[in-house]
């Protein structure tokens, strides 16, 4: 018996030693969750999903914001997504505006009687800022939406940040000659989204307009312009200005201007001024134009800047 023993202990160890040892209890069984790698990162990845149904002017459903990286595509356009007429839908995205991503070919053509039930998947890779989609299918032009990709985990919710530069020729007193060249440039560093569009109003009561190019202001005096921007999460950011004053322009005009008075009010027989006479004082000059004008009343040499009939 004893030789026996040896035998099949020296055969059961040759069996451990092709087989390797048994696995512990450090081994998944069903039910547990698996240990970091490439089942769980899969198992993470974002999964963005689209709906259609009988209407042709939207999506049932869609998504619209995601995280930079890999996603998984879902469209459904289906019975259970309230599709009772069969009609085909797509979810394309568009690759040919400059205002938005183009790295990301996507052509899905959903039909509840296809192969797949009208439910189709596909992997993709997103990276931050703003895709476009629609429905490709004549007469389904309403059906569109734009989805915002951010980096990191989360919503961007930071707003963006403006700067502006005043430039041009400036006099000794710092004043700029003639006109005063306003740039203003904005990012998104922080939040992710990126810039949508950037504004600017000239003075407090000037209106907010889209800024496209350098502003060019040629009014002589003070001004202040206020800047503010948007990004593609519709975050804006705080408003912020820059002040700046613009100089006459350097000019050959050797010609003094015109003046001219009218008198008004009640007279009496004699044509003197009855209690009071208001006079209006106007001013004309072909070259440069009128700057100011200016009155004194009396032999006083104490001059006034004329701004209405006195």
């Amino acid at each position: 018996m004893t030789g026996r023993r040896r035998v099949w202990t020296a055969l059961l160890a040759a069996v451990l030693t092709v087989l390797g040892p048994l696995a512990g209890p450090s081994a998944a069984r069903p039910g547990q969750d698996l240990p970091p790698g490439p089942r769980a990162a899969a198992a993470a990845a974002q999964v963005l999903t689209w709906t259609a149904g009988d209407d042709i002017t939207r999506y049932t459903t869609a998504p619209t914001t995601a995280v930079a990286g890999p996603a998984t595509v879902v469209f459904e356009n289906s019975a259970a997504t309230g599709n009772t007429t069969g009609m085909p839908h797509t979810l394309t995205f568009v690759t040919n505006d400059p205002e938005f991503n183009d790295d990301v070919e996507l052509n899905i053509l959903a039909n509840p009687n296809d192969d797949a039930g009208g439910r189709h998947t596909a992997e993709v890779t997103l990276s931050p800022g703003r895709y476009l989609y629609h429905c490709t299918i004549p007469g389904h032009g309403q059906m569109q939406g734009i989805l915002v990709v951010t980096e990191g985990s989360g919503e961007d919710t930071t707003a963006p940040e403006t700067t502006a530069r005043v430039s041009g020729v400036q006099n000794a007193e710092g004043a700029y000659v003639g006109s005063a060249s306003v740039t203003v440039t904005a990012a998104d560093d922080a939040g992710g989204s990126g810039i949508d569009r950037i504004q600017y109003a000239v003075d407090a009561t000037g209106d907010w307009l889209p800024y496209t190019a350098p502003v060019i202001v040629d009014r002589v005096g003070g001004h202040t312009l206020r800047h503010r921007a948007f990004d593609r999460a519709g975050n804006v950011s705080a408003e912020k200005s820059v002040a700046f004053t613009v100089a006459p322009p350097p000019s050959d005009d050797t010609t003094p201007p015109e003046t001219s008075a009218t008198v008004s009010g009640e007279r009496n027989t004699d044509g003197t001024y009855v209690d009071m006479a208001t006079v209006t004082v106007t001013a004309s000059d072909t070259g440069s134009g009128v700057d100011r004008i200016q009155y004194a009343v009396g032999t006083a040499d104490d001059w006034t800047l004329y701004t209405a009939p006195s």
